[in-house]
């Protein structure tokens, strides 16, 4: 005896497969090979008296002398012991003699049955048009006779309303995991394509099922296409639109499925689409009876449900070998541009080599340049002329050569990273090119780079569009598909199990022969499973997305116990979140309620005798630059400017408009205290916008805080540097007019109308003062300030490009202004002028000296 063993390790899978050589039965009879039948009937009589047991003959010997005479007995079995050396057909010989009537059997077909299997036109033609019998005969048989019975079942299905009394309770009392999937979308909610988004949620059962429905303990679901790309329009819908599970429950008018039974869901195309799909990626499904397809015993006691779940792929890839292969014969060339994708892919090639076919395998991996073929069809310009000097990066090449050494492997005879590649390896080697391509991507450009490495219509050329791909629309140049005439069609595996009653029949006896090659170790399926509601759902999908993997993702669920026991969980832990999140929202409230109470009290005590500011002063601002009458001055002109070393000339030539007072320029941007006022932004969106100015005393801030501090203490070191000249001058408050720019002309206004200055000074000159929340001065106005005596002149000037005070703020000004019933505001503005206090402003300044001037 000869033994080989071969071994593969896929996760824990593990295949052994034992041949063993049959010995000679011509020499265990003693005839020679040409003898005849009456021959071998003689010399087996003598043996096998001989070796009979009871005539104390070998038991082992007397078994395989009746062998030998079954064989060479049997016409078809000794033919086959004489040319290959074995009676009994081997798995892969039954499979290829069961495809497609045999037309892919390695020995060539007689002339009689050549004959028989070709139907003669000219036949036809000279039998004349067929008689009325003939035709009803015809028609008869290509009628689905399943379709042509109404039954009492058809007739509760479709003209009888789901009565309440027929409804079936669910046993089960709590939610089940649902893999939802959602489209993805742009920040503006416009959907954006590609992988969908996908998370594991339970979700709560329905109560009852209809008299017509089942429920299904949902095992395996294998991730594909139209579940990583599927169109969807709205969030949340649960995916999946094949798998296998057990009959968990079935309704009162349901006969021909029983609990337990396992079953293969592949429903109706017509019922649900890529949008809106059955949704079998949960624990429990609900679906109608017509939906789903009974697993035959001798398919489950061989296979597991992950590998079942697989059946439509491998099904489809067969079905479409089958009947747009037709006119293929072994050695002709397939043209396949998705072999490296999943299960469908390594199915494909697979098969190509228990057919003896040679598949050409187009391997397009993200990050590798694209090389396409453009222009007529069957130029070599549209090859020829295309730059492939892009390399792509190592990892991709990593990534090339290993699935490349793999389709290899597995049965294809050249891999090539586009069709240009192809194009050039088939010039160069003066080969045919092949009459079928099978497009499993269906991308925009798929169609047309395979038409380019076909064959011409003429040639009965066609392409075969079987797989979901990523939802995208094909794009074909009309003239390309006109010079090329070849025919390209479609193939839905679900729609071909339904359009006949015999093709579900037909699916369970094509998976019936590969499990077989499967005990045979002739085929391989590849799966790696993710256990819905234990494993990263992301990663799943991930994986399947990406064209670098070729092994097949499948989901597999939780028990009704683990449902159960995960329900409680999660309910326990739902409650334990729920108390958290209160718990973390109460004490977030009571900080932001302290906050808001200190933020409250510091607000309140601004700008009073209980201030920060007022129980800690700073000292005076320095000096700038003093000038004009300060022996016997009749006023005090006061500067308060954001850049005092620019301001000095300007100051010289207003003190020389007014010889009788004097002029004092104070720079509060070299305290200390102002420091962090001089650094803030002028220029920040939210000052241009005006919305950091309509802040209110809700939504300030830390930082608004501090600036308002800031510029209480700037005011009360204005207030230390102007009393000691009032002092050395003999003046009092009513003898000053204040003038000002920017940041500083809003210290002034602040320190003025919040009672810092003791008494109302004469008026104001601002030019574009900066004042921090004019609706916060006018609170702080109506609760402290004491009118004065007489009207105080308050003259604002903009310049009206001036970006850092836009309108907003400034109306919001004015009319803050207007609540003080002892100023008077006149605004005025400056044409061409941005913030800046330029020799245009020291005009207008000069010009309204007179009117601001204690008389």
């Amino acid at each position: 005896l000869k033994f080989r063993v071969t071994e593969k390790s896929a996760g824990s899978n593990r295949f052994c497969h034992i041949a063993m050589a049959e010995p000679d039965y011509y020499q265990l009879i003693g005839v020679d090979r040409n003898a005849t039948l009456h021959e071998i009937r003689s010399k087996f009589r003598a043996k096998v008296l001989a070796e009979h047991p009871d005539k104390g003959g070998d038991p082992k010997k007397f078994q395989m002398l009746n062998k030998a005479y079954n064989v060479l007995t049997d016409t078809e079995k000794r033919r086959r012991y004489d040319t290959t050396g074995r009676a009994e057909k081997s798995a892969e010989e039954e499979f290829v003699e069961g495809f497609a009537g045999g037309r892919h059997h390695f020995e060539p077909r007689t002339k009689e049955q050549d004959e028989k299997a070709i139907v003669s036109l000219q036949d036809r033609i000279i039998q004349g048009t067929q008689t009325h019998e003939e035709g009803f005969a015809e028609w008869l048989r290509q009628r689905d006779q399943q379709a042509m019975v109404l039954t009492d079942k058809d007739f509760m299905k479709t003209h009888l309303f789901n009565a309440s009394e027929l409804a079936t309770k669910i046993s089960h009392p709590g939610p089940v995991q649902h893999v939802l999937g959602s489209p993805k979308t742009d920040a503006y909610g416009q959907a954006l394509g590609g992988a969908v988004q996908v998370q594991v949620k339970p979700r709560p059962l329905k109560k009852t099922i209809d008299h017509d429905e089942v429920l299904v303990r949902m095992l395996a679901v294998p991730v594909d296409e139209s579940m990583v790309y599927a169109d969807l329009k709205k969030t949340g819908v649960c995916l999946g639109v094949t798998g296998v599970g057990r009959v968990e429950q079935a309704g009162t008018r349901v006969e021909d499925l029983k609990t337990t039974d396992p079953v293969l869901v592949l429903p109706k195309p017509a019922k649900f689409s890529s949008s809106h799909p059955i949704g079998t990626a949960r624990t429990l499904l609900t679906c109608g009876e017509e939906d789903l397809l009974r697993i035959p015993n001798e398919i489950l006691d061989e296979l597991t449900p992950e590998q079942i779940c697989l059946t439509p792929t491998i099904v489809c890839a067969y079905t479409v070998l089958e009947q747009f292969g037709s006119k293929l014969k072994p050695g002709d060339s397939v043209l396949l541009n998705a072999a490296h994708l999943s299960a469908s892919g390594s199915a494909l090639l697979q098969l190509c080599k228990l057919l003896k076919l040679k598949p050409l395998c187009m391997l397009s991996l993200p990050g590798s340049p694209k090389n396409l073929a453009k222009g007529e069809y069957g130029s070599k310009s549209a090859w020829a002329d295309v730059d492939s000097r892009a390399a792509a990066p190592p990892t991709v090449r990593q990534q090339y050569e290993r699935i490349s050494e793999l389709l290899v492997t597995m049965g294809a005879e050249e891999v090539f990273p586009d069709a240009v590649a192809l194009l050039r390896w088939r010039d160069r080697n003066q080969r045919m090119l092949p009459k079928l391509a099978l497009d499993g991507i269906a991308t925009r450009d798929s169609c047309e780079q395979l038409i380019h490495c076909l064959q011409s219509g003429d040639k009965d050329a066609q392409i075969v569009v079987y797989g979901h791909g990523v939802a995208q629309p094909l794009e074909i140049s009309p003239p390309l598909l006109a010079a090329w005439g070849g025919r390209i069609a479609g193939f839905n595996i679900a729609r071909w199990v339904h359009s006949l009653s015999g093709n579900a029949k037909k699916m369970m006896a094509v998976m019936e022969n590969v499990t077989k090659l499967v005990r045979a170790n002739k085929f391989v399926l590849d799966t790696v499973m993710y256990k819905v509601g234990e494993d990263a759902i992301s990663d799943a999908f991930s994986r399947a997305a990406d064209a670098a993997d070729n092994t097949q993702v499948v989901l597999i669920f939780p028990t009704l116990q683990e449902e159960l026991s995960l329900s409680h969980q999660e309910q326990k832990a739902e409650m334990e979140k729920q108390a958290r999140v209160k718990e973390e929202e109460a004490a977030k409230k009571r900080e932001e309620d302290e906050r808001d109470k200190l933020k409250s009290d510091w607000l309140n005590l601004l700008f009073t005798d209980q201030s920060v500011a007022a129980m800690s002063p700073e000292g005076p601002l320095s000096t700038a630059y003093e000038g004009g009458n300060t022996s016997n001055p009749s006023a005090l002109l006061v500067w308060v400017g954001d850049d005092p070393k620019s301001d000095a000339a300007a100051m010289r030539d207003i003190s020389a408009q007014a010889p009788s007072a004097a002029l004092v320029s104070l720079a509060w941007s070299d305290h200390p205290a102002g420091e962090a006022f001089n650094e803030f932004s002028l220029k920040s969106p939210e000052v241009v916008d005006g919305s950091f100015y309509l802040r209110d005393r809700q939504g300030f801030e830390n930082q608004d805080l501090d600036m308002l501090h800031d510029v209480e203490l700037l005011g009360r070191c204005l207030l230390e540097s102007i009393e000691p000249k009032l002092g050395e001058f003999g003046l009092d408050w009513d003898k000053v007019v204040i003038m000002g720019f920017g940041k500083g002309a809003g210290i002034a206004l602040y320190a003025s109308l919040l009672n810092i200055f003791p008494k109302q000074v004469s008026a104001m000159v601002l030019f574009s003062p900066i004042v921090l929340f004019p609706s916060f001065l006018a609170q702080k106005m109506e609760a402290l300030r004491m009118p004065g005596a007489g009207k105080m002149k308050v003259f604002t000037v903009w310049g009206n490009r001036n970006r850092s005070t836009p309108g907003t703020y400034r109306q919001l000004l004015a009319q803050t202004l207007k609540k003080a019933k002892d100023v008077h505001c006149t605004p005025d503005t400056l044409p061409d002028a941005d913030h800046s206090f330029d020799s245009k402003s020291v005009n207008v300044l000069t010009s309204m000296l007179p009117l601001c001037l204690p008389r």
